[in-house]
């Protein structure tokens, strides 16, 4: 009788251990989905945003005039305009690239854990007709 106890005890204790662990495997690809599912949105805000100063800075110094031929001599205006628009380029560059790593590390993190938190369960279940599920989906 002890035994059987024992048996019993030991069963339901295991089992209850089983599915604490399948939830907090379950709650840990969660977050981790969540956590790349933001970088992943940050990569393509960074990369959109990149571009759209890249083109801005790039117009900016096409219709800056650095130099104009005054009297025999050359003269620098709008030289500030131009700088300003050197430098948004610079930064679009930067935003852009900076936004395609992103984008694609999270993109592929997230895939990633998607597929780790679908793919396999196993259940322990008291139903008579059934003991013992293991399912792997694929």
């Amino acid at each position: 009788m002890k035994k059987l106890f024992f048996l019993i005890t030991g069963i339901i204790v295991f089992q209850f251990n089983i599915s604490a662990q399948q939830a907090n495997e379950k709650d840990f690809y969660w977050k981790k989905v969540e956590k790349f599912t933001k970088m992943k949105h940050a990569g393509v805000g960074l990369t959109i945003g990149g571009a759209v100063l890249t083109v801005i800075g790039v117009g900016v110094m096409a219709t800056a005039e650095t130099e104009v031929y005054n009297y025999g001599s050359y003269e620098s205006t709008n030289g500030d305009k131009f700088v300003m628009g050197a430098l948004a380029t610079e930064l679009g560059v930067g935003m852009t690239a900076g936004g395609i790593v992103l984008w694609s590390i999270g993109s592929s993190k997230r895939n990633k854990y998607m597929k780790k938190m679908k793919s396999l369960s196993f259940n322990l279940n008291p139903d008579p007709r059934q003991k013992l599920t293991l399912s792997y989906k694929f």
